[in-house]
């Protein structure tokens, strides 16, 4: 089955309209699922959150209706509520207070089974690095010490970083030294598009960076199709 998931560097709506467009142009039926639990929630609950994700992708990017659905509750979903659906989208905010939230519902186990039956995930920021092998890439995030770190693990054992600048590189080989995981480095003006969890293309405005064990790094091009 081919897996197909998007992952964007956190940027604004103008630095993500790249990815974005790949992504909704991908979608069969137009139906997507949105989960901002990543964030807390204002007085009025999660509703800016979904105001924000229905400008953005209503309309502004394809001129056609997107049917968005918004889980602010985890327990009890089933794989087959989320096969009503073409995508997850996965919004960012607190990488690990997001992480927490999938694991208490065994949310995570029902994810990996829906991309590994063809349904696709897109991820922003936090969404994007629980998509990886691990998320301690984001340790200072880590307010409510949480014990665990272990992410999705969709990209052929790599963990992600987002926001992604060249300041941050002794941080990223620092990390990459102790946990003796490679990492995907995207930038905020960058996106990345994976295929069956090793074929990456660049679609954004940036190159993105593969941070390697051997203590290289690997830059894709804008455009560039990449298996890693």
């Amino acid at each position: 089955m081919n897996t197909k998931l998007f992952l964007s560097g956190g940027g604004n709506e103008n630095d993500s309209f790249k990815i974005d467009m790949e992504f909704i142009t991908s979608l069969k039926h137009k139906r997507i699922i949105y989960i901002p639990l990543a964030l807390e929630p204002t007085i009025n609950g999660y509703e800016s959150c979904f105001d924000w994700i229905s400008s953005t992708f209503s309309y502004r990017l394809t001129g056609d209706f997107v049917d968005i659905s918004m889980w602010i509750n985890l327990q009890n979903k089933t794989l087959a509520d989320l096969n009503n659906f073409d995508a997850v989208y996965i919004g960012g905010g607190n990488t690990f207070n997001l992480l927490k939230k999938v694991k208490e519902t065994a949310f995570d186990k029902i994810l990996i089974n829906f991309y590994k039956n063809g349904g696709i995930i897109y991820g922003g920021s936090a969404g994007a690095i629980i998509c990886g092998h691990d998320i301690n890439t984001v340790k200072e995030e880590n307010e409510i010490n949480y014990s665990k770190n272990d992410g999705l693990n969709l990209i052929n054992n790599y963990s992600i970083i987002c926001h992604y600048t060249k300041e941050q590189k002794n941080k990223v080989f620092s990390y990459v030294k102790e946990n003796g995981i490679q990492v995907i480095a995207i930038p905020e003006k960058s996106g990345l598009v994976v295929e069956d969890g090793k074929k990456v293309t660049v679609v954004g405005h940036e190159p993105v960076y593969l941070f390697k064990i051997n203590s290289t790094v690997g830059i894709i091009g804008l455009g560039q199709e990449v298996t890693i």
